[in-house]
């Protein structure tokens, strides 16, 4: 019953594919939601919501919300498995109608720390830094931002166009391919993220906030880098899927 607290409906405004699907890789879709009574929920950037396709069903998702909170919207990017819930979102279209519940999250982005700022993302989870950066831009606070971005292949890239956007606010993108074989055309990274790739962009890993977003092992695998090499874990805020 708790999840169900302070839900609502929103009909959906638009859904749009922003990556193909590949042979290893699921496509990514915007699903943008408006509320019916006007009234969006209040939230900070990097929190996420539930979405439920009938009201009083058990069945719900949580992802992270995109949009930033300056907007009279609701913006996921939510990565189609195929799976139970996925497969229900499919079918869905322009103008039907879902439910949300309030936003929650202790993935908060403070817009107002002035320590230089690491965003680390694998694949869908760069969506909650699209929030982040689209609420600076709202704000017009430029900050000292690197974004560490880890994808299978090019073709799984978000909004790179708007991610460049916001290089006029300070920052600074490094993206890396994981399956893809090696191109003389890609001037990006290639292999996981590690302390080498971290070093090589990062004048220190000290004095900064470091916000990481993707699945168990990449965030664990990362975490313990981070603090192997001397980052306070106070210093290090995390949203890891299947939790």
């Amino acid at each position: 019953m708790t999840a169900k607290l302070m839900m609502k409906d929103f009909k959906i405004e638009s859904i749009k594919e922003l990556t193909k699907m590949t042979s290893d890789s699921f496509p990514i879709n915007s699903f943008k939601m408006i509320p019916n009574d006007g009234k969006n929920f209040d939230f900070k950037a990097g929190m996420f919501s539930s979405i439920y396709i009938h009201k009083d069903d058990k069945l719900f998702r949580s992802y992270s919300i995109a949009s930033s909170p300056s907007e009279n919207y609701i913006e996921f990017m939510i990565e189609m498995i195929n799976g139970k819930f996925t497969s229900l979102l499919a079918n869905l279209s322009e103008g039907d109608e879902v439910f949300l519940t309030e936003p929650k999250g202790t993935f908060i982005f403070d817009p107002d720390d002035e320590r230089d700022i690491t965003f680390i993302a694998a694949g869908v989870g760069i969506a909650p830094f699209f929030s982040m950066l689209r609420y600076l831009k709202y704000l017009n606070k430029r900050k000292n931002m690197t974004l560490f971005y880890s994808v299978k292949h090019k073709t799984d890239i978000v909004n790179l166009t708007e991610l460049k956007s916001y290089e006029y606010l300070g920052l600074k993108i490094h993206v890396t391919l994981t399956r893809d074989p090696l191109d003389r055309m890609w001037d990006g990274e290639y292999g996981r993220i590690n302390l080498e790739m971290l070093n090589k962009y990062l004048t220190n890993l000290n004095n900064r906030v470091f916000y990481i977003c993707g699945g168990i092992k990449f965030v664990k695998d990362l975490v313990d880098i981070l603090i192997n090499s001397g980052v306070k874990d106070d210093d290090i805020k995390r949203d890891i899927w299947g939790e």
